[in-house]
């Protein structure tokens, strides 16, 4: 669940502290309007990076590997939208 929802809140996070318009829905979809919303998924999907070596630094493989699987869905759901 952590992999897939971190992202999610690092997009929010993001917009919120470092755009001049601190609306994550409008941004979304003025993303989509320009096609570069696979490029703020990918963007977004780095935090699972960090999340991913915190839980093998502490041995919680398990966990590691669900954030993993997180991952690859989002890879899977980036690369359907550059082909669409």
């Amino acid at each position: 669940m952590i992999g897939l929802v971190a992202p999610i809140a690092a997009y929010v996070v993001f917009i919120a502290f470092y755009m001049e318009d601190p609306d994550p829905i409008g941004t979304f979809y003025k993303l989509i309007e320009i096609k570069k919303i696979s490029h703020a998924i990918s963007l977004s999907v780095l935090i699972n990076l960090l999340i991913f070596f915190m839980k093998i630094k502490t041995n919680r493989d398990d966990h590691a590997k669900g954030i993993l699987f997180a991952t690859f869905i989002y890879a899977f759901l980036i690369l359907i939208l550059k082909f669409i």
